[in-house]
């Protein structure tokens, strides 16, 4: 795989979709906690959002710092 594949490929596309399963997770542990169920569903999902969040962030300085290098 090329350098310039890496930087524009799909891992900018799989980085984002992290954060569907997990805002569903978040939302789903939050209606059921409401609903009288554990708080370590909404906990779980929150945890989980932060991750992507992370990953998201961290693939950004990733693509920035290697674009920033001289080829």
């Amino acid at each position: 795989m090329s350098k310039s594949s890496r930087v524009t490929g799909p891992g900018r596309t799989l980085d984002w979709a992290g954060l569907v399963p997990s805002g569903l997770l978040l939302a789903t542990g939050i209606r059921d906690y409401r609903d009288g169920g554990s708080v370590g569903w909404p906990i779980g999902g929150a945890l989980l959002v932060l991750i992507s969040l992370w990953v998201v962030y961290r693939g950004r300085a990733r693509r920035a710092r290697d674009s920033a290098t001289p080829r």
